[in-house]
Order: C-alpha cells, then structure tokens, then sequence
C-alpha cells in the first residue's frame, strides 16, 4: 500500500510538472503579452497539453519532461511502446480533466483510481500503462 502511495504522488507529482512547464508559458504569453480573451486561452492551453504529452510521449523515449525528471515512461499494455493514436486518446482525456466541474470531478475520479488501482482513467482510456524507465527493456527489432 505504502509503494502504491508513493508511486501516485510521484505521478501526480510528474504531472504538475507538466502543467506548469506548458502553463505558465501559455498563460504569460497569450494572456499577458498578446491580450488574448481567457477564454480562448484555456481552451488554446488545454489543446496544446494534450498535444504536448502525445508529441513527447512519441518522441521523447515514452516520457514528458515530468514524467522524464521522475523516472517514468508511457508504455501499451503489453510494455512495448504506445502507439500514437492510443496516446492521443489518453492525452486528449487527461487534457479534459481540465473543464471546470465535470472535468475536475473525471480528475478526481482519476486519481482515487489511481491510488486504488494504480491506473488512471486515462491510461485505462489510452490503453497504456505509466511503468518506471528502468524497468522497461526495449522490444527487440526484426
């Protein structure tokens, strides 16, 4: 129970990271600098995190930068490499945690799994599993 514990905090942990690597730049910048309506900005944020974590997870060895600094990769089911199509599914789910209300209430419903199960809804969406990068060993190619 204690080791389910410490492996959600460390991905809620990752997680944060995550937001605040995209947020601040996004808000700061549109909002601040450009003037742009909050309104068209958070949707423009919540686009942009879900890209983010499908092109990081592509192409950044399984991880975004949160994921990276904590050790943590994106994998399928079965440990080989998420395809991009059920990481844009997860992504696209976990970005929607970020609607006010019924999004924050999918988030919270989110992480009680994930303290209970240790899989979130979007991984279980996205068909994917969060494993620690020392523990992943590489399909081999043909």
């Amino acid at each position: 129970m204690k080791k389910r514990m410490m492996y959600g905090l460390l991905r809620l942990l990752c997680a944060g990271v995550d937001y605040l690597l995209l947020m601040l730049p996004v808000q700061l910048g549109m909002f601040g600098m450009l003037g742009v309506p909050a309104r068209s900005v958070d949707f423009l944020f919540r686009l942009l995190f879900a890209v983010y974590g499908v092109l990081m997870i592509e192409y950044f060895h399984g991880a975004t930068v949160g994921k990276y600094l904590g050790g943590l990769m994106v994998v399928d089911k079965t440990g080989g490499k998420a395809t991009m199509l059920y990481v844009g599914l997860r992504e696209l789910v976990r970005s929607m945690y970020l609607i006010p209300f019924a999004g924050w209430l999918a988030g919270l419903v989110s992480v009680v799994m994930l303290f209970w199960k240790g899989q979130t809804l979007h991984d279980m969406v996205g068909r994917t599993a969060v494993i620690r990068r020392k523990d992943y060993t590489p399909e081999e190619e043909p």
